[in-house]
C-alpha cells in the first residue's frame, strides 16, 4: 500500500512538472534588457587633428537603418590618449531637419567597450525607421581631437551609411548640417558622432500574466490532489 501512495504521489509530481514546462512554453518569457550596438566602430585610430579657434566644425554622418531600431544613446569620438576637456553637443535630424534628440557628451559621459566613443543614455530613446533618411551631427570643440582613416573601420548590419558632411564653425554647435555629402564617411569619414541602437525594444510581461500562471497551476495541483484523497 505504501509503495502504491509512493508511485501515485510521483506522478503527481510528474504531471505537475510536465504542466508547468507546458506553461511556461507558451508564456513570454522575461527579456532581459539587451546589450547596446554602436552604429559603427573601428579597431584603431587613424590620424587625428586637434582643434583650435580656426579648425573647429560640426561633423554629420548621414544614413538610412535598413530595419526599425530604436536609438538608446548618442556618443562622440574619444581619444583615451589625449582625453576629453571640452563638451560636445550631438544630435539626430530626420531629412527635413527636425531634431529627435539630442545629448552633450563631456569626459564624465560613459566609455563603449571599444574605448573610441563616450556616450550619454537617451532618457527617452527614439525609433527610426527603416528606409527613412537621417543625419547625426557632433560638434568638434576647439580643443579635442577628431579622427579620420580609421582602422578596420565597421557599420553595423541595419544601418547604411551614405556619407558624411561637415560645416566649420565655432565648434560649439550641433545645428543640423543637411543631407548633402562633401566627406567620404564611408571609408574615411571624420569623427564626429555615433549612436547605439537595439534592434527591438525588450518585453516584460504584465504582472497578471504571472498571476494567471500561477493560478492555474495552483488549481492543477489542487484537481490532482481531490482525484488522489478519491
Amino acid at each position: 500500500m505504501m509503495k502504491g501512495t509512493k508511485m501515485k504521489k510521483s506522478a503527481i509530481l510528474s504531471v505537475l512538472i510536465l504542466g508547468l514546462v507546458a506553461a511556461l512554453a507558451v508564456f513570454p518569457a522575461v527579456a532581459k534588457a539587451s546589450s547596446v550596438s554602436p552604429a559603427w566602430e573601428f579597431t584603431s585610430i587613424g590620424h587625428t587633428i586637434t582643434g583650435n579657434a580656426d579648425q573647429s566644425y560640426t561633423f554629420g554622418e548621414v544614413f538610412t537603418p535598413t530595419q526599425d531600431i530604436t536609438v538608446d544613446y548618442l556618443g562622440y569620438f574619444y581619444d583615451s590618449a589625449t582625453g576629453m576637456s571640452a563638451s560636445h553637443p550631438v544630435a539626430i535630424y530626420d531629412a527635413s531637419g527636425t531634431q529627435l534628440a539630442s545629448a552633450t557628451i563631456t569626459s564624465a559621459s560613459s566609455p563603449d567597450l571599444a574605448d573610441h566613443f563616450l556616450f550619454n543614455y537617451l532618457i527617452t530613446p527614439i525609433t527610426l525607421i527603416a528606409g527613412d533618411t537621417y543625419v547625426i551631427d557632433g560638434a568638434s570643440s576647439k580643443s579635442d581631437p577628431w579622427a579620420w582613416n580609421d582602422d578596420g573601420f565597421t557599420v553595423s548590419a541595419p544601418i547604411t551609411l551614405l556619407g558624411g558632411n561637415w560645416v566649420g564653425n565655432d565648434g560649439t554647435s550641433a545645428a543640423f548640417t543637411g543631407t548633402g555629402l562633401n566627406d567620404d564617411g564611408v571609408a574615411d569619414g571624420a569623427w564626429g558622432a555615433d549612436f547605439g541602437y537595439e534592434e527591438s525594444p525588450p518585453t516584460t510581461p504584465e504582472p497578471s500574466s504571472f498571476l494567471l500562471l500561477g493560478s492555474g497551476l495552483a488549481g492543477l495541483a489542487g484537481l490532482l490532489k481531490r482525484k488522489f484523497r478519491a
